[in-house]
């Protein structure tokens, strides 16, 4: 069985886009005499203070409603508008203070101060975009006391980011504690104001003016967009692992690297292809001929067993052996093969066990050039194992996870633009509060990149399985550095695992995964092994939905 990873289907948004449009005409020409004359008046879409997704977020034991404004172009830059509004009463400390919208651990390239952790992602285009920052590094907002709420009316804040594709109208939202808000506008128009409109207040049913709502002795903070230096916007990337573990691919709108294990290709010591190499030899062909022509690198890798010399030179003639074989399966005139051998120079990780030593014995074929036709996952296979320590539940049924505190855990998943998107609730099930408590098995986690590389504490480690094959979350590299050569890898998930809940109350994690499609998954935290809050959900329906919009 195989799984397709689709490529958007744009032609269909432009058609989906007009039929809108159309639908949208109404008789609404007026005339002197308040009738209308028949003309056909079109829907002006969403505007600049329109409410377009509403989303309740659990932070310092208060739920708070966000409501969520579209990202309005201002020039290269575009101001995504979010208002808070916590609980009526207040709680008795008087005012509720917003946490977990940082980054959880420590950053190299990008700040991690809050708001951070929300990001727009184009996954059309398969970019994230992260807020805008000042001279100094720090998020530029307004107003700067947003993280405060002490009005049950509630506040405002405004981020600024780059501007997205001229061609983009919706972006997905990343807002911490909730799931993924999977289309919003992106419009022009006026920027609204750093305040909550009296109306908009009022329209709650909550009495009073939003706090800091303009007054003749007070005038409104502005929103300071000549103060954004940078706007970072990143190319996603996709891991797959596939055949047990054999053929590990990456790969972005522009790149695959594909990694093939020696142990599958190889006998011990020899560089004459096993007939298990077969199999894996067609898959890489396979990602090769679905994207555009161009030269392919074929590097050989060894561990630090043996001398130095002898493994650079096994390295080089097992490189040729495969890149000779690639050759009789796509065509050699337009995926010309350069061949190299490193050695043990470029271990993937420390050779300090037999399993590392595995991973670093290896072949790796990459190709820069762009995906032209859809490529497939194989999910072929069994589940691989999980250890006796971890818990194992089915979708539809909450799964008990005792960490510092009790949990209960549920998973559904879904499409946004073909991407599956797997939103996790995690419910505190516990009389003590989570303040300070974690699902340490979301916290962190091997992200695929081997060594040399970083990344920040956060929600990284969840992954989907189908049949033998594992996918990890889309990433991002934020930078590099002589510490981390490979860089700084951030995940499309949550950025933070923390944040105080009461009994009763939850948080939900949104995990962002390559377009495949797939009727079910399996979602999975950790090994199984040496954790009891390691955790596996078997057969999560993935909802077919609209693929433009989830």
């Amino acid at each position: 069985m195989r799984a397709a990873r689709r490529r958007p289907a744009r032609a269909g948004l432009v058609v989906a886009l007009v039929a809108v449009l159309l639908a949208a005409c109404t008789g609404g020409g007026a005339t002197p005499d308040g009738t209308t004359d028949g003309t056909p008046t079109a829907d002006p879409g969403p505007q600049p203070e329109d409410v377009v997704a509403s989303e309740v977020v659990v932070t310092s034991e208060a739920e708070v409603r966000v409501d969520v404004h579209p990202v309005v172009r201002a020039g290269d830059l575009a101001v995504l508008t979010l208002d808070l509004v916590p609980p009526d009463p207040l709680p008795g400390t008087g005012r509720v203070h917003v946490h977990g919208w940082d980054v959880d651990g420590l950053t190299y390239h990008l700040t991690s101060e809050a708001p951070s952790n929300v990001r727009l992602v184009d996954l059309v285009r398969d970019v994230v975009l992260h807020g805008g920052t000042d001279a100094a590094g720090s998020p530029v907002v307004a107003p700067e006391g947003w993280a405060t709420l002490r009005d049950p009316a509630g506040t405002r804040l405004q981020i600024p980011f780059a501007a997205p594709h001229p061609d983009a109208d919706e972006v997905a939202l990343f807002l911490p504690g909730a799931p993924l808000v999977a289309a919003v506008p992106v419009i022009d128009g006026e920027v609204p104001v750093s305040v909550r409109p009296v109306s908009a207040a009022a329209s709650t049913g909550t009495p009073g003016a939003a706090t800091g709502s303009a007054s003749p002795t007070s005038a409104p903070e502005v929103l300071d967009l000549d103060a954004v230096v940078a706007a970072p916007v990143f190319p996603l990337e996709s891991t797959s692992i596939e055949l047990a573990g054999a053929v590990t691919t990456v790969e972005s709108q522009e790149r695959v690297d594909v990694s093939l294990g020696s142990d599958v290709l190889f006998e011990f010591d020899q560089d004459v292809l096993t007939p298990a190499a077969d199999e894996a030899l067609r898959l890489v062909a396979q990602r090769l001929t679905e994207r555009a022509p161009g030269d392919v690198t074929v590097v050989g890798h060894t561990d630090d067993h043996g001398d130095e010399a002898y493994n650079a030179d096994l390295s080089q003639r097992r490189a040729r052996t495969v890149a000779d074989a690639l050759g009789a399966l796509v065509d050699p005139g337009s995926y010309p093969m350069a061949v190299e051998g490193r050695g043990e120079s470029e271990p993937v990780v420390p050779n300090t066990s037999d399993e590392d030593r595995a991973r670093n014995r290896r072949v790796t074929v990459t190709l820069t050039s762009t995906m032209v036709t859809r490529t497939e996952l194989t999910t072929g296979g069994e589940l691989p194992p999980f250890g006796p320590e971890g818990q194992v539940g089915t979708a539809g049924t909450p799964l008990p996870v005792e960490a510092l505190i009790d949990w209960e855990l549920e998973a559904t998943a879904r499409r946004v633009h073909g991407h599956v998107v797997v939103d996790l609730v995690a419910r505190n099930v516990d009389d003590r509060s989570s303040s300070g408590a974690k699902i340490g098995s979301l916290d962190g986690g091997d992200r695929g990149r081997g060594e040399g590389t970083t990344a920040p504490s956060a929600s990284s480690s969840g992954t989907i399985l189908h049949g033998a094959t594992r996918v990890l979350p889309l990433d991002y590299r934020t930078g590099v550095s002589e510490r981390h050569p490979g860089g700084e890898w951030f995940a499309l998930a949550d950025l933070t695992v923390g944040g105080a809940m009461d009994l009763g109350q939850a948080r939900t994690f949104s995990f962002v995964y390559p377009e495949l499609d797939v009727d079910t998954v399996t979602f999975q935290a950790g090994t199984g092994r040496g954790s009891w809050h390691d955790f596996r959900i078997l057969d999560i329906p993935v909802a077919r939905g609209d693929d433009a919009t989830g």
